[in-house]
């Protein structure tokens, strides 16, 4: 007998079996359908970690617009070299941004992920 609430989903199985060995077998099935939504949750959240601070978001931004350097990050956020590279290393690791060498300085660029982040952070 079908479970109007559920509308007419071929995929829709009982819930809950009562026979003890179906139930676990049940129960190890849906830890094994949830883990790749538990991964991506995990990423998912992690972004918006990143995202959570102004100074990052700002960074960002700026990388928008064209490279930097660390020094004139750092000089238009008004922080430190150290803080500013604590968050370009945060946002490095995340796959926000890229690092581009030129003789002995190193230059910051948006990533295709970060722009991404960048255009879904302004839709939400």
């Amino acid at each position: 007998m079908k479970n109007p609430s559920f509308g007419d989903s071929k995929s829709a199985v009982l819930c809950c079996p009562g026979d003890e060995k179906l139930r676990k077998e049940w129960l190890l099935t849906l830890e094994k359908e949830h883990d790749s939504l538990r991964v991506a949750s995990d990423e998912i959240a992690g972004k918006f970690k990143i995202l959570s601070n102004s100074d990052r978001v700002e960074i960002l931004l700026m990388l928008e617009q064209r490279e930097h350097c660390m020094d004139e990050i750092a000089k238009k956020l008004k922080v430190r070299k150290s803080a500013a590279s604590y968050h370009l290393g945060l946002l490095k690791k995340h796959g926000l941004i890229c690092i581009k060498k030129r003789s002995r300085f190193a230059y910051y660029a948006l990533s295709s992920e970060g722009k991404n982040a960048l255009m879904i952070s302004r839709n939400i």
